[in-house]
């Protein structure tokens, strides 16, 4: 057969096999069940119900005593007893050293936590006036309040200002909003958001300056004063100007690195205790390297001199000062051992020179809500001058039972007696410790704030200049001021127990405790002299005229006069301990020297503007050149900027210009009282 009919055989008939492929399956299913034996045969269902009911009626029968027999002691429990509660000889197990038992803890040994150095040291040269603590007397007896008032200033009579003219374009004279009345008004818009913030109308209180201080005479306009008001001190000394010439600086202490620092040395040591085992700053030193002649990476140690500490500082203020000017840096970023109080300045805006660029001027709470809005933060006001400590005692009057008045220029601050504000200190100390308080949310920096004043022995030398470092002393935490306070040997680390042990010694030896605990010294200043008691004010330029002439068939301008312009040169009077004022013409070459019959001066302490007598200054300081005065493009009513070029006493060359010198020439120019606009 081929191969097409087998194809076609099974076509046409794979139905009929696969039938009998199912019937030959059934059929072998069949005889597999005929194999099976019956069930039946040898099981019965009721026959297997009643077996079941057997079996659990068997497993419910207790059956304890067939597998539990009964069990007799054999030891008496009472003898036994008893025996265990008998004492036993400890005579055979007594050690001949025996070990303290101590806490699991105790695995962790105290430290000495690294203390950062202060950092970011920044100088200013200040010449002003502060008030010093004078005598008790009710009549003023420094030599300014002895001048006569001085004579009424000349009004300048107002002109009447010619109608603005219209101008095209929408007029962009309109819509910068600022004509010349404006501009010469914006010296009064500021004096009055100084006096705003530095609160002065809440410090105007003149109590203990004598009768008749705010008499009739000019005064000059309280606005203008950014100073602090000085007002007699509890032992009823009135307060005396007195000129101040020195080095302000300002420096930072890495405050929340520090805080790490004694979390990692105490957090997990044995005895931790926060009234001891937190920053506690105690003590200042600063030191002064003079580097006229010497360079910086020159010096060595013997270089640097000690000039000022925080003892220092304080005998200077109780016993100089008549009280301090009002705090502008927020409680959160000062301590009270680090930041210097500022000085009872007169008159003269002082805050350039007491703040940092790292220190924030607000509260470290509102700070982070503004940085952070979403922030759960406790809510904080604004912080103002009506809150601020304003500083109007001193600090014998805190309770340090300190007195007494001291000339501010030639006092020996060394011969104080501080017995009772080292005992005070003291108190302070303990009263501190007795309340440990952990910082949550540690601030970065704590402000350092420093001055080196001249007048005082060893004090700096005018012309040279200096270098300052600083370092600072907290309470040393494995030695502290308090013995009560002091923490075990055993739980100090090995090098840290030697070193206590020392002190130990020392302080038996001495009977007095050496527990300041010195950081190392700050990276040095930058190079900084005394100031000169020379300021000067630019006022208005007056441009030259220039005339327009042919030369070779083209026009060249060319001047016919020298420019010139008004300046207020001015000097501290080391004496009078007040700033004399002049108002000059001058022009390129001029020197700043001048010489007249009279100037009027102010009394910083009445505000009472004097009559000087046969005043002078001399300076040195010469005007190079000017510039400015003429039209703007954008407007005829006001003019550029003024600038000029000086060649300071010296020996540098200074540029300065109207911008920044328009309020205070106008203060001391009396523009505002001549009526000048």
């Amino acid at each position: 057969m081929d191969t097409d009919k087998i194809q076609g055989f099974f076509i046409h008939h794979i139905e009929k096999m696969i039938l009998v492929g199912i019937i030959g399956g059934a059929g072998f299913l069949l005889y597999q069940g005929w194999q099976k034996p019956d069930f039946l045969a040898k099981h019965q269902p009721d026959r297997l119900g009643t077996d079941a009911t057997e079996v659990k009626s068997d497993i419910d029968v207790n059956h304890n005593d067939a597998i539990l027999p009964e069990r007799q002691p054999t030891f008496n429990i009472v003898q036994q007893t008893r025996k265990l509660y008998t004492v036993v000889e400890p005579s055979a197990y007594k050690l001949e050293k025996t070990w303290e038992g101590l806490e699991q803890q105790s695995v962790v040994r105290r430290q000495d936590p690294v203390l950062a150095a202060p950092k970011s040291i920044v100088t200013s040269s200040v010449a002003t006036v502060i008030a010093v603590r004078g005598s008790t007397s009710d009549d003023p007896t420094y030599a300014l309040a002895s001048l006569e008032p001085a004579d009424p200033v000349e009004k300048i009579e107002k002109k009447t200002r010619a109608p603005r003219r219209s101008r095209r374009r929408g007029g962009m004279g309109d819509e910068m909003g600022m004509g010349m009345e404006e501009m010469m008004g914006m010296g009064d818009e500021m004096g009055m958001g100084m006096e705003s913030m530095m609160g002065m109308e809440d410090m105007m209180g003149m109590e203990g300056m004598g009768e008749g201080a705010m008499g009739s005479g000019r005064m000059f306009n309280s606005k203008f004063d950014f100073g602090l008001r000085p007002t007699a001190t509890t032992d009823k000394r009135k307060p005396e100007p007195k000129a101040a010439l020195f080095i302000a600086g300002r420096a930072v202490v890495p405050h929340k690195q520090l805080y790490e620092a004694y979390e990692m040395a105490f957090a997990d040591a044995s005895q931790y205790d926060p009234r001891r085992d937190t920053p506690f700053y105690y003590n200042l030193e600063v030191q002064r390297a003079d580097v006229t002649d010497k360079p910086l990476d020159q010096l060595d140690e013997e270089d640097w001199v000690k000039i000022w500490d925080r003892t220092l500082y304080t005998k200077l203020a109780a016993f100089n000062w008549s009280g301090f000017a009002p705090e502008i840096v927020p409680r959160d970023y000062r301590d009270d051992a680090l930041t210097m109080w500022i000085p009872p300045v007169l008159l003269d805006d002082y805050r350039p020179y007491v703040k940092h660029p790292l220190v924030p001027m607000l509260p470290h709470e509102e700070l982070k809500r503004l940085l952070d809005p979403e922030e759960d933060t406790e809510e904080v006001r604004d912080f103002s001058f009506d809150d601020a400590e304003t500083g109007l005692v001193n600090p014998g009057e805190r309770g340090t039972g300190l007195g007494g008045g001291a000339e501010m220029m030639d006092y020996d601050m060394d011969e104080m007696d501080m017995g009772e504000m080292e005992g005070g200190m003291g108190m302070g100390m303990m009263a501190m410790f007795t309340r440990g308080a952990i910082e949550k949310d540690p601030v970065d920096y704590k402000l350092i704030r420093f001055y080196d004043f001249a007048g005082f022995r060893n004090s700096p030398t005018f012309g040279r200049k200096y270098v300052y470092r600083i370092r600072y002393a907290v309470n040393d935490p494995n030695f502290p001021f308090s013995q009560t306070l002091q923490p075990k040997t055993s739980s100090l680390a090995p090098e840290v127990a030697l070193r206590v042990e020392a002190l130990q010694r020392e302080a038996m030896e001495k009977n007095r405790r050496t527990f300041e605990r010195w950081s190392e010294w700050s990276e040095p200043s930058d190079p900084v002299s005394l100031p000169d008691p020379e300021h000067y004010f630019v006022g208005p330029v007056t441009p030259p005229s220039v005339n327009v002439g042919k030369v070779g068939g083209r026009d060249v301008e060319f001047m016919r006069d020298l420019p010139t312009a008004k300046i207020v040169a001015s000097q501290i009077d080391l004496k009078l301990g007040t700033r004399i004022p002049f108002q000059l013409d001058v022009t390129e070459g001029s020197v700043l020297s001048h010489k007249a019959e009279s100037a009027d001066v102010v009394d910083p302490i009445t505000l009472q503007v004097k009559k000087l007598p046969d005043a002078e200054i001399i300076s040195g300081t010469t005007i190079i050149s000017l510039g400015g005065g003429a039209p703007l493009e954008i407007t005829e009513e006001l003019p550029e900027p003024s600038m000029m070029l000086l060649f300071d006493q010296d020996g540098t060359l200074t540029v300065t210009d109207s911008v920044d010198d328009l309020e205070l020439y106008r203060i001391y120019s009396y523009a505002d009282e001549r009526g000048e606009e």
